[in-house]
């Protein structure tokens, strides 16, 4: 018996289109551009996690990948998934660099794996530890990381972001020599193949038709063909192809299960792993869907409910509750910054002001966020607080040098800062006529314009995150004729 022409043409179709999505999905990651934007917003929202933290299981997005990974198998793995591809790659080039002197073989995982998306459902409404076992979440913490580390140097990465790249590292490492293994433990992963296992379409094996020679195991990235035994795992296979593409006799298809298999099919509630990743992947998708239905079970507690904060979130955070029970740290807002303040501590994102501020109309961060961990503030942007500064004027170079500035005035948006003329009392020397800077906090949104623009050494001007962040005023009215000319000099000061 021949197999039917076009498997090997279609598993390479799937390959270039998979490649190529992960290929965007890492360029949107590491590229300053801000032509990116648009792919950013639309990649991200492919993402099953942040949909589903975002909309909850009732999203369209979230249906459409369920009830089409019930019917026809896990495509979504085997296409829209980074992570998944990433892996697949390293499998591919590894194997291809040794001429595939070793073949991967059949895999059985442990039975522990459905404990992830158990452990994650509940942890969405506790502590939330979806950043610990998420695809995108680990791609993008992982790219980020290995970006960090090839473009500023190990000197810049907190421990935190060293553990984050060692074990990205390892699994990459890992799926060289075995394939896509942390899809096994993926809890999307398990729970589309919970769906995939009784799906009517998928990939069969015809065990009359079978010679057992091992084509189809060794060119299988998930290990889920046992050529001796004959046997196919319709839950764990992504619907590459490629065992259909090797076939020589025609034994592997995609089609219709045939009704002796589906029968086989229909007794899953007899085998207890299939069992198991069921109640896995409802527990999973009962806790997201209690998530968006009691938002306050996922809030993380133990401190104040308003105030300064350790660290400043980016806008549209809403507080700090809200942005650490919905952020799965993609890192999205990360590489979406134009002006790279966002930084990733390692598993969530803050900002710091070191080298540059946020830019008082730009919400590109809010835009991209797949969770809406950052809610989009469109033109409330421009009044948000994400923080508020605070002014040491005994700090300043007027005072301390007597030299003219007002540099931290002319950048700040609002105009929450104005220039006074010293008291004689407080000149030390200096000239008269000088002026200095007054802060009014009502009117201060945290930008940190003024921090990253002050000369003194240490500087004049402290910025602290807030919680919630709440709206401000607006442009302070004895300068609201002038709103219409804020200054955005981004990280160069015009003098």
């Amino acid at each position: 018996m021949h197999h039917k022409p076009g498997y090997r043409q279609l598993s390479l179709v799937r390959l270039f289109l998979a490649f190529g999505i992960c290929a965007l999905f890492i360029c949107v990651y590491v590229s300053p551009l801000q032509e990116w934007r648009e792919f950013r917003v639309v990649l991200m929202n492919t993402q099953f996690t942040g949909v589903l933290m975002r909309g909850g299981v009732f999203s369209l997005v979230v249906l459409a990948i369920l009830a089409t990974t019930a019917l026809a198998g896990r495509w979504y793995c085997s296409v829209l998934c980074p992570f998944g591809t990433l892996q697949e790659v390293f499998w591919r080039v590894w194997r291809a660099g040794r001429m595939a002197a070793v073949k991967t073989r059949f895999i059985s995982p442990w039975r522990l794996r459905y404990l992830v998306p158990v452990i994650t459902g509940v942890g969405i409404v506790t502590l939330h530890p979806f950043i610990l076992m998420d695809p995108i979440s680990n791609f993008g913490r992982g790219v980020r990381s290995a970006y960090t580390f090839a473009t500023e140097g190990a000197a810049s990465m907190p421990l935190i972001m060293w553990a984050v790249l060692s074990m990205f590292a390892f699994v990459l490492v890992l799926a060289a020599a075995r394939g896509r293994r942390f899809c096994d433990w993926c809890p999307v992963g398990v729970l589309l193949g919970a769906l995939a296992s009784v799906a009517p379409l998928g990939m069969r094996l015809k065990k009359y038709s079978c010679v057992s020679c091992g084509r189809c195991e060794g060119v299988c990235p998930m290990n889920c063909i046992d050529s001796k035994g004959k046997n196919l795992d319709g839950a764990r296979c992504v619907l590459c192809l490629s065992c259909a593409g090797s076939c020589a006799v025609g034994a592997l298809e995609y089609g219709s299960v045939l009704p002796s298999e589906k029968a086989e099919r229909r007794a899953f509630f007899r085998n207890s792993g299939r069992v198991l990743s069921f109640l896995a992947g409802l527990t999973y998708l009962g806790g997201a869907a209690a998530h968006r239905a009691f938002p306050g079970l996922g809030l993380i507690k133990g401190r104040d409910a308003s105030g300064p904060m350790s660290f400043i979130m980016p806008p549209g955070a809403r507080d700090a509750d809200w942005f650490l029970a919905n952020c799965i740290g993609c890192q999205a807002c990360v590489a979406a910054c134009p002006v790279g303040i966002i930084r990733d501590d390692g598993l969530r994102p803050r900002l710091d002001y070191i080298n540059g501020y946020c830019q008082y109309n730009c919400s590109a961060c809010s835009d991209v966020c797949p969770a809406h961990a950052l809610r989009p503030l469109g033109d409330m942007k421009q009044r948000t607080r994400i923080g508020l500064s605070a002014l040491d004027r005994e700090k300043c170079v007027v005072v301390t040098r007597g030299e003219a500035c007002g540099a931290c005035a002319e950048v700040c948006p609002p105009h929450a800062l104005r220039m006074e003329p010293l008291q004689p009392e407080s000149l030390k020397g200096a000239a008269r006529g000088l002026t200095a800077p007054v802060l009014d906090p009502e009117y201060c949104i945290g930008c940190g314009g003024c921090f990253h623009v002050c000369p003194a050494e240490p500087r004049a001007f402290v910025v602290t995150g807030v919680t919630p962040q709440a709206a401000t005023p607006g442009i302070r009215p004895s300068d609201s004729e002038e709103a219409d000319d804020i200054p955005v000099w981004g990280d160069d000061f015009p003098f």
